[in-house]
């Protein structure tokens, strides 16, 4: 930080008692000041509360007794849950608290700090502060790396962090966000401590608490500013409930483990702390993998409601143009899905509380009803009359809202889904895997899949899907579905992205000047007002208009070369239209109807 300060006096001629001051008043903008006191007071409300909103909060305690050892040794400590709601930081840390651990030190977005009273409360809770970005602000990128890194080597007491940077708005997990666990993991590499361990943690909910602001947000609605009063006039959802929270603490992961033989950290050690070194292309290499390590086990711990499974089937009966289904009817088929899903690999909460039809329907309200015997997707619910301004029709927002809970079942079928949807006919094991990588591709921004695991992801879905008799391999590895049904709900699970992703990318194709810059944002939204005005498509896929899947798609362009992306992430130049016709033919050959 000396070192910074004293380079920015020189080439901004600043005296550097300004520069010093400055940097005091980002400390104490930053800084988290704990108070016990306030802890136990918040510790309470947040109680009565929970108690209020939810029918129960459930912890699994595989893993909590080695949490405790871990955060009692005072050694340095990432817990790393998954983020799904606002509720998140406060759940963890009331529940650390609940099991006599030592409260975290959370890293917070500087949104909640402008919050008057509440910005208070979560710093004396153990919050501190940063900017969602740092551009090119020298001086704060080294406090802040200071200030983390400290947290890290004195091991006071855990560092919470979200990986995924942001909530997923779509029920699924978000790539990874690099750069703090790149922080916390540089005083291992430079040898200030011998190890770090990480603990993830997997938070599902029945059903989240801003639900309806997700799906606005994902048809392009802006989400409101953080705000005391905003806080205040959300306070009718004290009077609603949002069903069961199920929270699985991971097996903690040794940095030290993971590391061994893929990380030197003898150059580092021989370079002295004032010189700034950047990351080798080894460890930047070993974050990588670390962070899809993490969400891969926030993913496998991860719990499925029976509410996801029916929206689940609603969707398929929507997808065939059917948007109510007899009761009975449709009992059967959540069950018949729950046991294919457990089959599968699934953490399935199936219990006397969860299982209820009329409890499903209740946790997939407004959208979904039951009247006079028949389970109803209501085609105009309420809370969509903000989208007939935007031109975007109401039931745009059920099929929102119920791919948000169908893609929590996605976690663990993605790999499955894909063989399905590339396995028509008898093919070869060979030809299946070729297709399955192309498709995989195709979707890597959209879900997180290992790095240089194609050939394990692929051999353990054949595996699975021919052990519960799904699949049949034949003579000369020659692969078959046998279970037609199982099939086609795989392939429902799919179609949506594939689909929206093709349509996305001959918009694209069709309407693009290659010669022309746009920004991200405004390319997304033309995408989706033309994909919109197709009209059809309204009535199978409610990704047609989902501003995050077209955002995706587009991104996905640049991993494969046929647009550039500035940096930020904000423009879009340079497309290569032969390139993408190219790549539309050979998959649109693949990603064909079920037949």
């Amino acid at each position: 930080v000396v070192r910074v300060m004293s380079t920015l006096a020189q080439d901004t001629s600043a005296p550097l008692a300004q520069i010093r001051r400055e940097a005091a008043t980002l400390l104490e903008e930053m800084g988290h000041r704990f108070s016990g006191i306030v802890l136990n007071c918040v510790g309470a409300l947040v109680k009565k509360v929970f108690r209020r909103i939810v029918s129960e909060v459930t912890v699994h305690r595989d893993n909590m007794s080695a949490l405790k050892r871990l955060s009692d040794s005072k050694k340095p400590l990432l817990i790393v849950p998954s983020h799904r709601s606002y509720l998140d930081f406060i759940l963890v840390t009331w529940l650390l608290h609940s099991y006599n651990i030592t409260t975290p030190i959370i890293a917070a977005g500087q949104d909640f700090m402008s919050m008057k009273v509440v910005g208070s409360l979560l710093r004396r809770c153990g919050a501190f502060f940063i900017r969602r970005s740092f551009g090119k602000d020298k001086l704060y990128w080294a406090l802040f790396t200071e200030y983390t890194q400290s947290l890290v080597v004195r091991g006071e007491a855990p560092l919470e962090f979200f990986i995924e940077g942001t909530r997923s708005r779509t029920g699924k997990s978000l790539q990874p966000k690099l750069g703090m666990l790149t922080v916390c993991l540089e005083p291992y590499f430079d040898s200030r401590v011998s190890d770090i361990s990480i603990c993830p943690i997997t938070l599902s909910y029945e059903k989240t608490v801003e639900e309806h602001l997700h799906i606005l947000e994902l048809m392009g609605i802006p989400k409101p500013c953080e705000s005391t009063s905003g806080l205040i006039q959300a306070r009718h959802i004290l009077n609603n409930s949002y069903g069961a929270v199920d929270v699985r603490v991971g097996a903690p992961m040794s940095v030290k483990e993971m590391a061994r033989g893929k990380v030197d950290r003898k150059a580092r050690s021989l370079t002295p702390r004032s010189v700034s070194v950047p990351a080798s292309p080894s460890e930047r290499t070993f974050v990588r993998d670390l962070a899809h390590s993490i969400i891969t086990q926030q993913q496998s711990n991860s719990v499925v409601f029976p509410c996801a499974v029916l929206a689940t089937m609603l969707l398929q009966y929507v997808q065939d143009g059917q948007w109510s289904v007899p009761i009975r009817q449709i009992e059967r088929e959540v069950i018949w899905s729950c046991d294919l899903l457990i089959k599968l690999g699934c953490h399935l909460r199936w219990d006397n509380t969860t299982s209820r039809l009329d409890l499903m329907v209740g946790m997939l309200s407004p959208v979904v009803s039951i009247d006079s015997g028949m389970v109803v997707v209501d085609q105009s619910p309420p809370g969509s009359e903000f989208l007939r301004d935007r031109g975007i029709e109401a039931q745009c927002y059920s099929l929102i809202s119920l791919g948000r809970r169908r893609n929590e079942v996605m976690h663990m079928t993605i790999h499955a889904a894909i063989i399905a949807k590339v396995m028509y006919g008898t093919k070869s094991r060979d030809q299946v895997l070729t297709e399955y990588s192309a498709i995989r591709e195709m979707l890597a921004q959209e879900f997180v899949f290992m790095c240089h695991s194609v050939q394990s992801d692929f051999n353990q879905a054949v595996e699975l899907l021919c052990s519960v008799g799904i699949v049949s391999e034949g003579n000369e590895n020659v692969l078959k579905f046998k279970d037609l049904k199982a099939r086609k709900f795989l392939i429902c699970l799919v179609d949506p992205f594939l689909t929206t992703y093709l349509d996305s990318w001959n918009v694209c194709l069709s309407s693009r000047d290659p010669a022309n810059s746009e920004t991200l944002k405004n390319l997304c939204s033309r995408i989706q007002k033309l994909i919109h005005s197709q009209g059809e498509k309204l009535h199978k896929f409610g990704e047609s208009v989902n501003l995050n899947v077209i955002q995706n798609s587009v991104l996905s362009l640049a991993k494969l070369n046929v647009l550039n992306v500035d940096k930020s992430r904000k423009q879009i130049y340079c497309l290569d239209s032969d390139l993408l016709s190219d790549i539309l033919n050979s998959l649109t050959l693949i990603v064909r109807p079920l037949i």
